[in-house]
């Protein structure tokens, strides 16, 4: 097979948001795939739907098809059967995981085609061994049916799709052992979650001096660019920054206003209480204009902490940050490590004053020297192996070995 004939068919939830989509350009544009996406008409996000932005805006085949449910293991697509059997892919990507109604649905789909059947690949960000036992008696002793039907269903989708299932891309090397051990075995890869490199680059230095001073950044600025939610730590970060008050320094955060919810008015009360307000800048804004925002700030930092039935999937923002060339700090949890390598810090996760300590550090004493090498080795990483071309680069060569 050459690359002029591959027929890629990607099923893809997070594609709904434009900018996601760069490693099904670089596919068709680099590697001569003809891409057919599959895209939901809208999503359930936080507490409203979301519309799908611009698929008519690509250079390749879209199809838009209405979601029926709402839960990410229990959503399928209404006419994905006919969609598949129609365009007669050689690859059908879907990007969700294995235990999943969707994977399920293009697994049955594709059988249909018979001897053009194509082969099956599932990205999943999983890097947690189930635990289907606790989650059973957590659920029976807080009287929670959903937490006792969960595993038992988690696990019928996916013994269901396993057998279908041809290529298994993960996030993480958790993610790879765990896979594996449940019956993944020789056919799991490893990819990065690309980021697009046209849209994240190091901006010029008046480019930043601009957009700093339309923010009000008159210091050196730590950023913080994850979602808002528990597991991402904030509050850690938060005490950090409390700790050295004494410094310099300004603190610029998304308001996430379109993601409202108690607990980002949890959030923002936090930084009140510790006395933040007065060095913390907002800002608002679409992902496709957040890496103006990154190259504004400093250091970018993500704080992820670890939870029974959760630790960091990946952070890609920080390979997104490193890409712009900012220094970066994450904890210790998941992938986080393994994504920075040695192209930025890590501390213990949940540890505000080791952080603190670190940015004390970072802002008294690092020789501009050093800074500028890290930041060179920061890009040079990001570029080399966390970027959608390096992404769409393993799968071009993992189709053509079909």
């Amino acid at each position: 097979m050459n690359e002029r004939s591959v027929r890629l068919l990607a099923v893809s939830p997070p594609c709904l948001t434009q900018t996601n989509r760069a490693i099904y350009r670089l596919l068709q544009a680099d590697h001569g795939f003809s891409v057919h996406l599959v895209l939901p008409s809208r999503l359930w996000v936080g507490a409203n739907w979301q519309e799908c932005e611009a698929p008519n805006q690509e250079p390749f085949e879209t199809t838009l098809l209405d979601p029926v449910g709402i839960h990410p293991r229990l959503q399928r697509l209404s006419g994905l059967r006919e969609r598949i059997v129609s365009w007669r892919p050689t690859h059908v990507i879907v990007d969700s995981d294995p235990a999943s109604l969707l994977l399920l649905q293009a697994v049955r789909a594709a059988s249909a085609l018979g001897e053009h059947r194509p082969q099956i690949w599932s990205l999943t960000a999983e890097n947690l061994t189930p635990n289907p036992g606790r989650d059973m008696v957590l659920g029976i002793t807080s009287l929670n049916p959903s937490l006792v039907m969960g595993p038992l269903v988690t696990w019928w989708l996916r013994r269901q799709a396993r057998r279908g299932i041809d290529r298994l891309f993960t996030l993480s090397s958790d993610g790879t052992r765990v896979m594996e051990s449940l019956g993944f075995e020789g056919r799991v890869t490893q990819i990065p979650l690309g980021f697009d490199r046209k849209m994240f680059y190091s901006r010029s230095a008046e480019l930043i001096a601009q957009t700093r001073s339309r923010l009000g950044l008159t210091r050196p600025t730590v950023g913080y660019f994850g979602r808002l939610i528990p597991e991402k730590g904030l509050p850690v970060l938060l005490e950090a920054l409390a700790s050295i008050r004494d410094l310099p320094w300004q603190f610029l955060i998304d308001r996430f206003s379109a993601y409202e919810s108690s607990y980002v008015a949890h959030v923002k009360e936090r930084i009140e209480s510790l006395g933040l307000t007065s060095r913390t800048v907002y800002f608002d804004a679409t992902h496709s204009e957040v890496a103006d925002y990154m190259n504004a700030a400093d250091y970018v930092v993500l704080p992820s902490i670890s939870t029974p039935k959760w630790k960091e999937q990946y952070g890609r923002v920080l390979a997104e940050s490193m890409a712009c060339g900012k220094i970066v700090i994450g904890s210790s949890t998941g992938a986080i490590p393994e994504l920075i390598g040695d192209a930025g810090y890590t501390f213990p996760e949940g540890d505000s004053t080791t952080l603190g300590n670190l940015l004390r550090q970072l802002l008294t004493t690092t020789d501009a020297g050093e800074a500028e090498a890290l930041r060179a080795k920061a890009i040079e990483r990001a570029n080399d192996r966390l970027s959608a071309d390096r992404q769409a680069a393993i799968w071009a060569e993992l189709a053509l070995q079909a």
